[in-house]
């Protein structure tokens, strides 16, 4: 039941972004932020209803092929971008399926699913955030990012490491601040540096892994 739900809800995202964009005419970079955010609440059903590392595997391991197939032939216009050099939406499942893979296991299953929001709600805003009201612009490997972006990962990431720690650890409150605040810096900064879409690997990936060493050892 927990994998039904699961899919329920990520094609649920899916066909909502569809639906905006055909019935409200929103270009596909804002419905594709959309997706993006939305999806990284996908870790929220799998925490509370799947157990087995390797029936949670089984989503991130399908929409990686799933994005692959809606990159190569435009499966879903919603999430898809015009540059086609920009394998994100394949590399975001794939992240997951490391962090599963290496941490779905007692309370380190808090791990992936950090990873999966701060990567949805934190890179989800800083895109939007940066393309409505980026101003200062600088650039990583020739490629452009605005502080207002950089600014609203940090936020963002913020909010979602607390609301998973809050939800997921028991852990004082006092504490969770000073996490939460350490991981929305790291990806701040991971973010800014990673080009051509590679943040969807190395935001999620390297903010789980800094949880980990930190906090969880």
């Amino acid at each position: 039941m927990g994998l039904i739900w699961t899919y329920l809800f990520l094609f649920g995202v899916v066909f909502v972004g569809e639906g905006i964009r055909k019935f409200m005419a929103w270009p596909s970079e804002f419905t594709r932020k959309c997706i993006h955010i939305g999806v990284g609440f996908w870790g929220f059903i799998a925490f509370n209803a799947i157990r087995n590392v390797w029936i949670v595997l089984i989503p991130p391991l399908s929409f990686v092929l799933i994005n692959f197939l809606s990159h190569k032939w435009t499966l879903f216009p919603s999430m898809e971008i015009e540059d086609k050099r920009n394998l994100g939406t394949v590399y975001y499942p794939f992240s997951m399926c490391v962090l599963v893979l290496l941490f779905w296991h007692g309370e380190s299953r808090v791990v992936p699913i950090l990873g999966s929001m701060v990567m949805g709600l934190g890179d989800g805003f800083a895109s939007i955030v940066g393309r409505r009201w980026g101003r200062h612009v600088y650039r990583v490997w020739r490629h452009p990012k605005t502080l207002e972006g950089s600014l609203a990962m940090l936020v963002f990431s913020w909010i979602a490491a607390a609301a998973v720690l809050l939800a997921m650890t028991g852990l004082p409150f006092q504490a969770v601040l000073i996490r939460a605040s350490a991981i929305a810096v790291l990806a701040a900064l991971i973010e800014g540096a990673s080009p051509w879409g590679l943040d969807n690997i190395t935001v999620p990936i390297l903010s789980g892994l800094a949880y980990w060493m930190l906090f969880s050892r």
